[in-house]
């Protein structure tokens, strides 16, 4: 059987990666500059995999840079967090095992090392007091290695906004921001799927991280490019799918990346050499199926008035607080349609792009206008 051309629910790169090359070039600008970067986009847009693929594609072109990755997905504390982003740093900076060894000897003082017995990785473990006494040397780290082994260091930070979960964390973002901001042969690229959390960080004037960087909104791919996308994958493993279905795809997704990936999968499976119509429906149910049951607990776990809520941001109101949509709709006051508004928002569920209110999953308004409205 031949390999399925696409792919989703990991990071992608190389010919599974789906356009972005306006984003990819100015991150290739960014990263010659050391021009510290923000990407902010709601979940699964593919953010995650685009500044990898970007890293990937930059690094054949240009020589002199280290490009070091930390995720604070599973992340829950300052100590660990410390431990965690000197351990990445010098596994990022060394070759092997022994030059680690070596680094962390020379600039790290006192610090513990581990080897995985089964991986054989190396880690950093710091105790508490060790940490309080080293901040400033740990947090120093991409600087001091940049100068050490004359390079530029890409520090690139995945769900950055899970730094809002620790303790004291705006003593925390501070401490950051004043020690990054005097870095000058590093860049840092933070990037997080909870849009709300990030505009909080990096889009309040109080916040340290307010203008730490050039702030990248990650939008929807244009169709014209996932279709040209699509219809290639297939034709690389001998399928043929018509122009017209490819666009039933891409609006069924609404452009969405990640499910366009999962959409189009269940239809190479299904489908012969060409394409039909009934495979395309047979996909789609699929689709709805997959994510049915994540969906329906959040849907059953709501309220009266969000159902509500819910069933006019499916018929497309534009006027939520006139007078009249709260009559029709039953929605109580304003203050009621703020809080509802506010809560989706901080799900995931609803997203504003460019003043319009809109699904930021495509998915899951599929099966909420299968239940409320048809």
């Amino acid at each position: 059987m031949k390999q399925i051309p696409f792919k989703f629910g990991e990071i992608v790169t190389g010919q599974h990666f789906t356009n972005r090359e306006d984003e990819i070039a100015k991150l290739h600008s960014n990263f010659i500059s050391l021009q510290n970067t923000t990407i902010i986009s709601p979940r699964r847009y593919g953010k995650s995999s685009l500044v990898k693929e970007a890293a990937e594609r930059f690094v054949k072109k240009e020589k002199g840079f280290v490009f070091c990755f930390f995720d604070l997905t599973y992340i829950y504390s300052e100590e660990e967090l410390y431990s965690r982003f000197a351990t990445t740093i010098l596994k990022a900076s060394s070759n092997k095992v022994e030059e680690f060894l070596q680094l962390a000897r020379n600039m790290i003082k006192g610090s513990r090392v581990t080897i995985n017995t089964g991986t054989g990785e190396p880690a950093l473990e710091f105790g508490v007091n060790y940490i309080h006494e080293n901040i400033e040397t740990i947090l120093n780290l991409p600087q001091t290695i940049a100068r050490r082994k004359k390079k530029k260091v890409i520090i690139c930070i995945d769900e950055f906004q899970n730094i809002s979960r620790f303790k004291q964390n705006e003593k925390l973002q501070g401490r950051l921001r004043a020690t990054w901001q005097h870095h000058q042969n590093v860049g840092y690229v933070l990037y997080g799927s909870k849009m709300t959390m990030m505009m909080e960080i990096f889009n309040n004037t109080r916040k340290p991280f307010y203008k730490f960087g050039e702030l990248i909104y990650l939008n929807r791919i244009k169709p014209d490019r996932l279709r040209e996308y699509v219809q290639q994958a297939f034709r690389s493993t001998g399928k043929e799918i018509s122009m017209e279905i490819c666009n039933k795809i891409i609006d069924t997704v609404e452009n969405h990346p990640y499910y366009l990936q999962q959409f189009a999968r269940n239809i190479w499976l299904i489908s012969g050499k060409r394409v039909t119509d009934a495979d395309f429906s047979g996909a789609k149910q699929s689709l709805r199926s997959e994510n049915l049951n994540f969906y329906n607990e959040i849907l059953e776990d709501m309220t009266r008035y969000q159902v509500s809520f819910l069933k006019a941001l499916l018929n497309k109101e534009e006027h939520l607080y006139s007078t009249e949509v709260i009559h029709t709709y039953k929605l109580g006051s304003s203050a009621n349609i703020r809080r509802m508004y506010n809560s989706f928002t901080r799900k995931g569920i609803i997203v504003n792009e460019a003043g319009k209110i809109v699904f930021s999953d495509p998915i899951f308004k599929l099966i909420a206008q299968e239940r409320f409205l048809y």
